[in-house]
């Protein structure tokens, strides 16, 4: 019962096609599996037991085919993460040859780059610039009107109640706008960094 194995295919002796064709229909394949206590069986089906697992098809020809067993939901997860972490890895590259495009042609030169950082950082800062004076105004009037409250109270009277709903409303405005001027220097940052990086790449493509 000697066997030649080639690849995924074993030629099988004469002999056991022979003696396996005695007990199945000549048109039927031959399926082959090992039962739960490790014994080898053969028949025309795989018992739905051992569906499972891996099986020999014994082919007229004297071929066999060799089907993998099924794989766990472990195997399966396993392989699902690192098709996707390479997709993930595809997606990234083309993605930079991409952004490697529109860069060079967007910009011819590094000076070119630069000019469009600091237009758009000089926009910021007239912004952050007007609102600045107006958060200015608006502290005057908040200043005031707390001022007004404070006599108020020496006098041994109660602010009225309009007068203290316009100095919690100024409070919200100028803290609103100080928060707004904080975050147009963040994105003047983030500009810097964003073009920083830019002007790296277009050297490195252009070989500066």
């Amino acid at each position: 019962m000697s066997a030649i194995k080639t690849g995924k295919f074993v030629i099988v002796a004469a002999t056991m096609i022979t003696g396996l064709s005695l007990v199945f229909p000549a048109s039927a394949a031959i399926k082959c599996w090992t039962n739960n206590e490790g014994v080898r069986e053969c028949g025309e089906s795989v018992p739905p037991e051992f569906a499972q697992q891996g099986h020999e098809v014994i082919k007229q020809s004297g071929a066999v085919e060799e089907t993998e067993r099924a794989k766990t939901p472990e195997e399966l997860a396993v392989e699902k993460a690192k098709a996707d972490a390479e997709a993930e890895i595809k997606h990234a590259e083309q993605e930079k040859v991409r952004q490697d495009g529109i860069l060079l042609a967007t910009f011819s030169t590094v000076e070119d780059i630069e000019r469009v950082r600091d237009e758009q950082i000089t926009a910021l800062d007239a912004t952050i610039s007007v609102t600045k004076t107006r958060n200015s105004k608006i502290q005057q009037d908040l200043d005031k009107r707390i001022e007004a409250a404070a006599a108020e109270e020496r006098a041994g009277k109660t602010p009225n109640e309009a007068l203290l709903k316009d100095i919690e409303s100024l409070r919200r405005q100028t803290e609103n706008n100080q928060q707004f001027i904080e975050a147009k220097h963040k994105e003047q940052e983030s500009i810097r960094q964003q073009y920083g990086d830019k002007i790296l790449r277009f050297k490195e493509l252009k070989g500066l």
